[in-house]
């Protein structure tokens, strides 16, 4: 099928991306993706970050989260709701608004994909891409889970 072959091509091209913008940042992959998920999401405790990155291991995000706060990408604090739990934010000045301004060029280019569609068009590609999203989401899953 055509769509999931381009989708596919699309999938990889953007791994090799975030490869590339994270090296310009001079973190690894790993660290990119955490703070493009603290990004979307808002603070998560390490746990639950750890679970959405695909951590197994729980020094392997205290290793993540110690490296972005060292390099001032993030910041523990206390949950308000829950003192005994901590929360992972991102911290948006200093070197993310430096990552942000790597990136400035792809979104501008998105921005202006976007533009050469109707706003019905462009209601459909969004409903296709959350639900490639959630199909994506659950086969790693289950790879995850065997």
């Amino acid at each position: 099928m055509a769509v999931s072959d381009q989708g596919r091509l699309t999938a990889m091209r953007a791994a090799l991306f975030h490869v590339g913008i994270a090296g310009r940042a001079g973190i690894n992959v790993t660290d990119f993706n955490c703070l493009a998920l603290l990004d979307k999401e808002g603070p998560l405790t390490p746990h639950d970050l750890a679970l959405r990155i695909g951590l197994t291991r729980g020094g392997a995000i205290t290793a993540v989260v110690d490296r972005l706060q060292k390099a001032g990408y993030v910041r523990r604090e206390r949950d308000a709701a829950d003192r005994r739990r901590v929360l992972v934010e991102l911290v948006r000045e200093g070197p993310y608004r430096a990552l942000q301004e790597i990136l400035a060029d792809v979104n501008r280019a998105y921005a202006e994909l976007a533009g050469r569609y109707t706003d019905a068009e462009l209601a459909v590609i969004h409903d296709f891409a959350v639900r490639a999203d959630d199909v994506m989401r659950e086969q790693t899953r289950r790879l995850w889970r065997d």
